[in-house]
């Protein structure tokens, strides 16, 4: 009797062993099954997210995530979907218990400070990028949000040495060097500008736009022929499927052949500028200003007259027709529209010089004499009207004036 009950109890515990034994390799087989499912609902997810379709993107993750509770790229997923929904206090509640759980993943620190800058809490972003740099020092991402932070809250000059300070280690990071030297042109340090832009665009060629900012930074610095030659490949290099270049390019353009002496190369940027928003009175105006450096005066007037239709009061504009009157013998006109326009900017000494000589041409040397003293008057040391005035010399105003 004593054998069998002994008996039993071997084999009661041994069947008991079995049914455990069967319950633990069920459960992590079921766990490794949820766990691919949900690796390949995240692929879902990302896919989704990638081409813009928020929807299906947080469906998926959601699912994953209830697969798989501890999944953290998903969640991190659904934190980048509230910042694209512009639900930041959502993805900054979601984050910061990521990194409750995950306080050393450098990428959850980034993300949160993202969250954080667009929700406008910007001390506790700035917080959270430098966190996420001393968590992966490699994570240049979270140096340039860090400058950009800065510039935000005012800033700059700290932003500019803290990337400086990163410079070294840069190596071919092209849009490192693009903060830097838009930093720099904000700091109105054009040449350093130039360098760092020019940076940027060799490590990235491809990229246009920093070939037209290297174009911006060489404008500012006066350094005229660099910007011909920079924005000469940049139009070359054009791509049909790229968005069209706008008129500001060349009206910089124009710009700098003008400044080179090379005026008909600066009619025909201005001219193109003029076709991409016809309806700017600055590009007529700039049009108006190379024919007349290219000694068409005919020209000149229809482009002066085109920008003063759009903008009657603009001065560049009236100077330029003035003088293409006077270039075309037509010294009346030139002094109807000169005399107009002193009486509206009656303290620009340019103005007041050119009517004197629209009046010298018509014989008028008193009324010529006194816009030449109303010119000195504005302006004691403008040498060109104390030489016109000296040229008139002291004639008395005749019954005639």
């Amino acid at each position: 009797m004593k054998r069998w009950i002994l008996a039993a109890i071997v084999l009661g515990a041994a069947s008991g062993c079995d049914q455990t034994t069967f319950s633990e390799e069920k459960i992590n087989t079921q766990k490794r099954w949820f766990g691919t499912r949900a690796r390949v609902l995240y692929r879902i997810a990302e896919d989704r997210f990638s081409q813009g379709d928020l929807d299906a993107a947080e469906k998926a993750a959601c699912q994953a995530i209830t697969l798989q509770e501890d999944f953290l790229d998903a969640g991190m997923l659904l934190a980048r979907v509230d910042i694209e929904r512009g639900r930041y206090a959502a993805a900054v509640q979601r984050l910061s218990t990521l990194e409750t759980s995950e306080p050393n993943r450098s990428d959850v620190a980034y993300l949160l400070g993202v969250a954080l800058e667009k929700g406008r809490h910007l001390e506790r972003a700035l917080a959270s990028y430098r966190r996420a740099h001393s968590l992966d020092e490699s994570n240049m991402d979270a140096v340039r949000a860090t400058a950009e932070v800065l510039v935000a809250m005012g800033q700059t000059r700290r932003a500019q040495l803290c990337i400086d300070s990163y410079l070294p280690k840069a190596g071919e990071d092209a849009a490192l060097y693009e903060l830097a030297g838009r930093l720099a042109m904000m700091g109105k340090e054009y040449a350093q500008a130039v360098r760092h832009y020019a940076r940027a665009r060799d490590a990235d060629p491809k990229n246009r736009r920093y070939m037209e900012a290297l174009a911006s930074a060489q404008y500012a610095a006066g350094q005229y022929g660099q910007v011909i030659d920079t924005l000469t490949e940049f139009l070359d290099k054009r791509d049909d499927r790229a968005p069209a270049v706008g008129a500001s390019v060349y009206m910089m353009l124009g710009d700098s052949f003008l400044a080179e002496s090379q005026s008909s190369q600066a009619f025909e940027a201005y001219f193109t500028a003029t076709e991409r928003v016809p309806e700017q009175p600055a590009a007529w105006s700039a049009l108006a200003r190379s024919a007349l450096a290219m000694k068409d005066p005919s020209r000149a007037i229809l482009a002066a007259r085109r920008a003063l239709r759009l903008d009657k009061d603009r001065l560049d504009a009236t100077l330029v027709l003035g003088y293409a009157l006077l270039r075309q013998g037509r010294a009346d006109q030139a002094v109807e529209t000169l005399t107009r326009a002193a009486q509206k900017h009656p303290n620009k000494a340019v103005l007041h010089v050119l009517l004197g000589r629209a009046h010298q041409a018509r014989g008028q040397h008193g009324l010529a004499r006194r816009c030449y003293h109303a010119a000195l008057e504005i302006e004691p040391k403008n040498v060109l009207a104390r030489e016109l005035l000296d040229a008139v010399g002291n004639q008395q105003i005749s019954r005639a004036e």
